[in-house]
C-alpha cells in the first residue's frame, strides 16, 4: 500500500513524561488532519521486478549464498538452495496439490501456497519428511486463536512456539530429551527455522519493518521441541486434547524464551512446585500481563517426582493457579490502573481483588514433558495467543 498516508508519533512513549506524551501528540496534530483530509500525489514507487519462477544461479557455494543474501530471503544464516527436486520431494509427502492456497500470511497479508512453504522449507534445511509437520505449523500459527499479528508486530519478545507430539516425532528424527532448546539435532531446528522463514519470505515479517521487538529473542530462528512421551508419567499433550497416542500433532502458541527452573536441594514434588511458584511470581514475564497461561515444560526428572508424590496434572496446575500470584500491592499505581483493565477477567473471576495471578484459569496453564536427566524444567511465558493451537499432521497415504 504505497499510499497509505502514515504519521509517525516517536518512541519512547510508555516511559515518558505526561507533558512530553502530550507535546508528541499535539505535534503531529496538523499532519494526521493533513492525512485524513487531503489527497496525496500519487506514489512514484515502482514495484520490483518479480523473480522468474525458476532461477538459475551461479552454483559456486559462495555466490549462491550471497545471491540469497540479496534477495533479502535469510534469517541471517545461510540457506539451503530450493532445488526443484528438493521441492517436489517435500511435496510428494502431502497429498495435497502443490498450487492449494492458504493463508493470508501476517503481516504483509501475502497468500502461501503449499509449494512456497516447501520452498521455504528446503532452504531452512529440512529434509522432505519433515514437510507434513511444516505444514501443519503453519497452518496452526495462521488460526485465529494463534493471533499472529500481533505476534509479529509488538515490541515484544513473543514468537511462535511449536511442539510435536505423537509418532511423527521419533519417525523424522525429533529430539524430546536433553538439550531439547539447544541446538544439534536437524529436525527441530529445520522445522522451526521453516516457519520463520515462511513468515519472513511469504509474510513480509521483517525486523525493524513490521517486527518492532524491541530485542527480540534466540526463538526467531527456531523454536520447536518434541514432547517426550516415553518418560512422561501422565498423559501426552495432544492425548490430553482429545487426539489419539498414535496420532502426531503439531501445537503452535506465542511464547518468550523459557525461564530455567533450578530446584537444587528440592526432594519432594511440593518443593519443586514452590521453586516455580517463586519463578513465575517474578515482575516483567509476559504472564503477569497477558491471560494467556504459561507452558510449564517439565523434565522428565521433575515430572516423575511428582507423579510419585501423587500429583497429577490437574493438581499441578490447580496447585500453580493458586500459589502463582503477585499482591498488587507490590506494583505502581499505574501497573495496577493497566492490570484491572487488561486483566479484567481475572479480576472478574477468580475472586482474589489482591492479587494478580499467572493465567485466568487452571485450565489455562499448560504441562509438556521434554529434556533430559537433570533438576531442570522451564517456565515459558506466553502472549497474544487466545490458546494453544493445535494441528494434526497428515502424510500422503
Amino acid at each position: 500500500m504505497p499510499d497509505l498516508p502514515v504519521v509517525e508519533i516517536p518512541h519512547p512513549m510508555h516511559s515518558a513524561p505526561e507533558a512530553a506524551v502530550v507535546e508528541r501528540a499535539g505535534a503531529v496534530t496538523e499532519h494526521l488532519i493533513d492525512a485524513l483530509t487531503c489527497r496525496a500525489a500519487a506514489s512514484r514507487t515502482t514495484a520490483r521486478e518479480p523473480l522468474p519462477e525458476l532461477i538459475a544461479v551461479d552454483d559456486a557455494p559462495e555466490a549462491l549464498q550471497e545471491f540469497f543474501f540479496e534477495q533479502g530471503w535469510s534469517d541471517g544464516l545461510p540457506l539451503v538452495p530450493a532445488t526443484e527436486e528438493a521441492v517436489r520431494a517435500a511435496l510428494a509427502t502431502v497429498d495435497r496439490d502443490g498450487e492449494e492456497s492458504i493463508g493470508p500470511v501476517p503481516p504483509r497479508m501475502r497468500k502461501a501456497t503449499l509449494r512456497k512453504i516447501a520452498v521455504n522449507a528446503v532452504m531452512a534445511g529440512c529434509r522432505a519428511e519433515y514437510f507434513p509437520v511444516v505444514l501443519a505449523a503453519v497452518e496452526a500459527a495462521l488460526d485465529e486463536e494463534c493471533r499472529l499479528y500481533g505476534i509479529q508486530t509488538a515490541t515484544n519478545t513473543t514468537t511462535p512456539f511449536i511442539i510435536v507430539n505423537g509418532p511423527v516425532a521419533a519417525r523424522i528424527g525429533m529430539n524430546a530429551r536433553g538439550n531439547v532448546f539447544g541446538q544439534g539435532n536437524r529436525a527441530n531446528a529445520a522445522i522451526g527455522r521453516a516457519l520463520q522463514l515462511v513468515l519472513r519470505n511469504v509474510g513480509g515479517d521483517l525486523p525493524g519493518e513490521t517486527d518492532m521487538s524491541t530485542q527480540g529473542q534466540t526463538g526467531k530462528f527456531t523454536f520447536c521441541i518434541a514432547e517426550n512421551e516415553a518418560e512422561n508419567p501422565w498423559e501426552p499433550f495432544h492425548v490430553e486434547h482429545g487426539y489419539g497416542r498414535e496420532e502426531s500433532t503439531v501445537t503452535v502458541i506465542g511464547a518468550s524464551a523459557g525461564h530455567n527452573v533450578f530446584t537444587y536441594g528440592c526432594e519432594t514434588g511440593a518443593e519443586i512446585l514452590d521453586h516455580f511458584t517463586g519463578a513465575m511470581t517474578a515482575f516483567g514475564h509476559n504472564n503477569v500481563i497477558f491471560p494467556t497461561g504459561p507452558v510449564i515444560v517439565l523434565g522428565p526428572e521433575h515430572a516423575g517426582v511428582l507423579a510419585r508424590d501423587g500429583y497429577t496434572k490437574n493438581s499441578i496446575r490447580d496447585y500453580l493457579f493458586r500459589h502463582a500470584r503477585i499482591p498488587l500491592s507490590r506494583f505502581a499505581a499505574r501497573t495496577v490502573r493497566g492490570l484491572r483493565h487488561r486483566r479484567s477477567r481475572w479480576f472478574a473471576q477468580a475472586g482474589d481483588p489482591d492479587h494478580i495471578g499467572v493465567a485466568d484459569h487452571a485450565s489455562h496453564i499448560h504441562i509438556v514433558v521434554a529434556g533430559g536427566a537433570g533438576i531442570h524444567s522451564q517456565f515459558v511465558p506466553t502472549s497474544f495467543s487466545y490458546n494453544p493451537v493445535i494441528r494434526p499432521v497428515r502424510f500422503r497415504n
